[in-house]
């Protein structure tokens, strides 16, 4: 496996090890691990922080998520020493994301991009205006063979000398723009 997809897989590892909330969405607010972003999830969020190698060299990620109702919901980030390379980190990670599921039926190695309503160039308040700060809803086989539908979001922030990265994402067997909306509005940097 290359560097691109042990990181992703990592962060769909931590992903999967959140534990599990209970069965009805009950919206919450939460800070983000070490970085300056309040979220609101529909469950019960556990934290995660490991080193990840990155093509940018290896990096502290955290990820902040949970699981309800057949779906995880995460937001993920990682430091950038050099500003200049937060569109880089944004276009590498959306790249390694949808890497790491292949379209139903077909023999490319990359998600299938849904081009949903509300998808395209979004910048949340206060982050950098970039090209890369995208929200995207994709679907695709996972390595496990199940299906699988994402609404996701990547942005940017200048922090101190350097950029964090973000990345917000709801997985689960269906899409689920009500929650998407709910999910990505409630992200507010701070």
């Amino acid at each position: 496996m290359n560097k691109t997809g042990l990181w992703v897989a990592a962060v769909l590892a931590t992903a999967g090890l959140l534990v599990a909330c209970g069965p009805a969405l009950n919206w919450r607010t939460a800070q983000l691990k070490d970085a300056p972003l309040q979220v609101l999830l529909p469950c019960d969020p556990q934290t995660a922080s490991r080193p990840v190698e990155l093509g940018l060299g290896q990096v502290q990620m955290t990820v902040l998520g949970c699981e309800t109702q057949g779906a995880t919901y995460a937001v993920s980030s990682f430091a950038v020493t050099e500003p200049s390379r937060a569109a880089e980190a944004l276009m590498y990670w959306q790249q390694a994301v949808l890497a790491q599921l292949r379209p139903e039926g077909g023999a490319t190695s990359s998600a299938t991009k849904l081009n949903a309503r509300g998808d395209g160039l979004w910048v949340l308040k206060g982050a950098l205006n970039l090209p890369q700060s995208q929200r995207m809803t994709f679907e695709g086989i996972s390595a496990k063979g199940q299906k699988v539908v994402a609404h996701g979001l990547w942005f940017a922030r200048l922090e101190g000398a350097g950029a964090r990265v973000y990345h917000a994402v709801i997985y689960g067997s269906k899409a689920r723009p009500a929650e998407a909306e709910m999910f990505f509005s409630g992200l507010q940097l701070q």
